[in-house]
């Protein structure tokens, strides 16, 4: 039970958070953005913080979902109840060509996020030069009447309930996930592959359903993102920004929990966003991700997360050492 008073607490969180923001259009912007960052990171790094996949290129995913969503509604006209899962399948099927080709030729570690990286690379050119898909410009989602059919809503709050139960029910699938057998034989691979498989774990076949689990979710953030934002082009959810986002938001919180991803996203999104409306510096919030890093590689290599988690057993230690000494010398003769 221990494992889920975490999870009580984000869900907890995020419903303050969410009834904070009510009143204030930009508060439920930032919370909006923040739930989309954060449980792209909480799937990222289900794969890579839990599993040892390491990609580069997971902002590919999100494309192929807000594509997706963007080309089927702007030129068939497509409901989300038919774009949303066309994304997500879409998704999958992406991931599944791509591991299959990784780990059958036995990528790992920085060879596999160069690969990852060079798959989404070339869909980023290749989706800047084709025309149907806007080109460099990208797409603009008609405007419909038909508020829920379409997800499209004059208010944002409808929106911050969509994503918040998008990123509640990413943490509770992973929080089950890891609980499982398959959270057992994804950290016995990152730990060590070769004593893993040596041990019986097929090493290609639970890679792969970490690797098709977050494209899932992922596939599923970019199909939102395309209906909030209404608009899509390759450098918002194809280029190599949003996979870096991704990663130092993990970094950051710490990739040793399961919520270490979602308190980086937490901090980094209101601040960058506060930074960018301070200062006229462009690229002001990469110059603070990147100061940011540096000061926690060398203070807490850890993440906040991990140094939060040492904090409370370390307090808690001196507790039950001192309850276990007086009990010991109640019984005493």
């Amino acid at each position: 039970m221990k494992q889920y008073t975490a999870l009580i607490v984000v869900f907890l969180v995020v419903i303050l958070a969410f009834a904070g923001a009510l009143s204030d259009r930009y508060l439920m912007d930032i919370f909006i953005l923040t739930c989309f960052y954060g449980a792209l990171s909480v799937a990222w790094n289900l794969m890579a913080g839990m599993a040892g996949l390491m990609s580069l290129g997971h902002a590919l995913f999100v494309g192929i979902g807000a594509y997706s969503v963007a080309w089927g509604t702007s030129v068939h006209g497509w409901p989300p109840l038919l774009t949303w899962p066309m994304g997500v399948a879409l998704s999958i099927l992406a991931a599944y060509v791509i591991g299959g080709l990784c780990f059958r030729y036995g990528l790992r570690g920085y060879f596999f996020a160069i690969a990852t990286l060079a798959f989404s690379e070339v869909a980023f050119f290749v989706v800047s030069a084709t025309e149907q898909l806007g080109r460099s410009d990208g797409i603009i989602l008609p405007i419909s009447d038909q508020g829920l059919a379409q997800l499209q809503f004059m208010e944002k709050w409808p929106y911050g309930l969509i994503i918040g139960a998008i990123l509640l029910g990413t943490m509770l699938l992973s929080r089950l996930l890891l609980d499982s057998r398959t959270g057992y034989y994804w950290r016995a691979l990152r730990d060590n592959e070769d004593a893993a498989q040596a041990l019986g774990v097929d090493a290609r076949r639970m890679k792969m359903r970490a690797f098709l689990i977050s494209a899932a979710i992922s596939g599923l953030c970019g199909a939102f993102y395309a209906n909030y934002v209404a608009f899509v082009d390759p450098r918002s959810v194809l280029g190599i920004d949003l996979s870096i986002q991704l990663l130092v938001f993990s970094i950051i919180g710490g990739m040793s929990q399961l919520w270490g991803p979602l308190l980086g996203a937490g901090i980094l999104v209101p601040v960058s966003d506060f930074l960018r409306s301070l200062t006229a510096i462009q690229g002001s919030n990469v110059i603070f991700y990147a100061v940011l890093l540096m000061v926690l590689a060398l203070v807490l290599p850890q993440g906040l997360s991990g140094w939060l988690v040492a904090r409370w057993r370390g307090r808690r230690r001196p507790r039950a050492a001192e309850a276990s000494g007086d009990s010991q010398a109640e019984a005493a003769p």
